[in-house]
C-alpha cells in the first residue's frame, strides 16, 4: 500500500484575474494533486473552525484523511492577478504555534506560515515556501534518511546565507545531508544536483495558457511521486514535475496526469529577452497602474522595455509620434493592452505589424469588431493577462 504524508499550509487563494477562490494553499494542492496516485494521503495542516466544512468538501476524495491543528482564524492571500505580490489577510504577523511532529516512510514538508512542523522519514521532499526567510529543513529538528530539496534560486541563496547557487548547493549538502537538491528558476526551467554526481538541466514547457498559483506546489509533489514513491533517478522525476506543472498552469486540473514523463509532447520554453515596446492607454489611473504593471512584469520575465509615458512622456504630436514610430521600427516585439477603446494603440499595432514585428495583445472585454485588425494581421490575441506575458516572453 502506497502512503504519503503531506505537511503544510492550508490557506484561501483568491484572484481577480482570472477568477480563482480555493481553500488549498501548498499542502491542500499537492494532496488534490496526487488524489489517486497514492493509495492513502494524510494531509498535516492547521484550519480555523469555520474553514472546516469546505476543507471536507475539496478534500472528501481521493483517500485524503485530515490531520488537522486548530488555528484561531482563517489565512487568506489574495492576488489581483496571479504574478501579483500577494494581500495576505490578517494583514499582521500570524500567530505562531506548535504542530504534532510527523513521523512516515514519505513525506512531503512545505514551509508554513503558523507553524514549522518537525517531520522524520525514510525519503522526504523540503519545499522552503518563503522568498524572505526561507528556513532549513533541519531548523524545526527535522531529519530524513534520503531527502530532497525543492525552492527557487532566491530560497536557495537565503537558506544558505549565499551568494552564488553553486556555493549555495554546497553549502546544503554539507549543512542538510541532503540527496537531491532542486533548483527552480521560471522560464529557465530546473536544475538537478546531486549528491556526488553531474548536474542536470530540466526545461519549463510552453503553455497556451499560465495560472501560476500554485505552480510550484505541482512541481514538489510530482516529484515526490515520482522520486520518493517510484525511486525513479532525480532528473527523471524533475522532467515528470516540470510536464505535470505546464499540465497544471494551463488547465487548472487535479489530479496530475498519471502519463509516463515523456507521453506528453510539449516545447521546451526559454527567454526571448530583447527589447518590448509596450503600447497601451495611459490617460487615466487604472490604465496607468495597468502601464506601470505590464512593465514591471515583462522586465522581471527578462525583457527590456520602451514605454512611451516612461521614455517619452507627454507632449505634442510632432515630437512624440515620431519618437514613438522610432521605437516601434527598433523594438524585436511589442505587447500591447487593448482594453477599452484607445485608437493610438490599434495604430501601434497595426504599424507594428506593417514592419513584420510580433505582436501581443491582451484583449480583457473587446468586442469582436475592434479585434478586427489585430487579429487580421495576425496579431498574437490573449484575454488573460498572465498568459499573454508569458507567451511574449517565450516567443520564439
Amino acid at each position: 500500500m502506497t502512503e504519503i504524508d503531506i505537511v503544510g499550509g492550508i490557506y484561501r487563494e483568491k484572484c481577480a484575474f482570472p477568477y480563482w477562490d480555493q481553500l488549498f494553499g501548498s499542502a491542500g494542492r499537492a494532496a488534490n494533486a496526487l488524489a489517486g496516485h497514492i493509495q492513502k494521503i494524510r494531509l498535516h495542516s492547521a484550519l480555523a473552525d469555520e474553514e472546516r466544512p469546505s476543507a471536507n468538501a475539496v478534500f472528501a476524495d481521493g483517500n485524503i484523511d485530515l490531520k488537522i491543528t486548530p488555528r484561531e482564524r482563517p489565512v487568506v492571500f489574495d492576488y489581483l492577478h496571479c504574478l501579483a505580490v500577494p494581500k495576505i489577510f490578517p494583514d499582521h504577523d500570524v500567530k505562531q504555534f506548535k504542530m504534532p511532529d510527523v513521523t512516515g516512510d514519505v513525506i512531503v514538508k512545505f514551509g508554513m506560515l503558523e507553524s514549522d512542523p518537525c517531520v522524520t522519514g525514510e525519503f522526504v521532499v523540503y519545499d522552503p515556501q518563503s522568498s524572505s526567510n526561507p528556513l532549513s529543513f533541519s531548523q524545526s529538528g527535522s531529519t530524513a534518511k534520503h531527502l530532497a530539496i525543492i525552492a527557487n534560486r532566491g530560497e536557495i541563496l537565503g537558506m544558505a546565507r549565499a551568494t552564488s547557487v553553486d556555493d549555495a548547493v554546497t553549502s546544503l549538502f554539507d549543512a542538510e545531508n541532503a540527496d537531491v537538491i532542486v533548483v527552480k528558476d521560471g522560464i529557465n526551467g530546473a536544475t538537478v544536483y546531486e549528491r556526488g554526481g553531474a548536474a542536470a538541466h530540466v526545461p519549463a514547457f510552453v503553455t497556451q495558457n499560465v495560472f501560476s498559483i500554485g505552480s510550484g506546489d505541482i512541481f514538489v509533489a510530482a516529484f515526490a511521486l515520482t522520486w520518493a514513491v517510484q525511486r525513479r533517478p532525480p532528473a527523471v522525476a524533475a522532467d515528470f514535475a516540470s510536464r505535470s506543472t505546464a499540465d497544471y498552469v494551463e488547465t487548472r486540473l487535479l489530479p496530475i496526469n498519471s502519463q509516463t514523463p515523456n507521453s506528453v509532447p510539449r516545447n521546451p520554453a526559454s527567454k526571448a529577452g530583447g527589447n518590448i515596446y509596450l503600447a497601451g492607454p495611459f490617460r487615466e489611473l487604472g490604465q496607468r497602474m495597468m502601464i506601470d504593471d505590464a512593465r514591471n512584469q515583462l522586465v522581471s520575465l527578462g525583457m527590456s522595455v520602451f514605454s512611451p509615458i516612461h521614455d517619452i512622456g507627454p507632449g505634442t504630436a510632432e515630437i512624440v509620434v515620431r519618437q514613438d514610430l522610432a521605437a516601434i521600427e527598433q523594438c524585436d516585439a511589442v505587447f500591447a493592452i487593448l482594453n477599452g477603446s484607445s485608437p493610438g494603440t490599434v495604430f501601434e499595432v497595426g504599424y507594428a505589424r506593417a514592419l513584420k514585428k510580433p505582436v501581443f495583445c491582451v484583449t480583457q472585454n473587446m468586442r469582436e469588431v475592434d479585434l478586427k485588425l489585430p487579429r487580421g494581421s495576425e496579431a498574437y490575441l490573449h484575454e488573460d493577462y498572465v498568459s499573454a506575458l508569458f507567451q511574449i516572453a517565450w516567443r520564439s
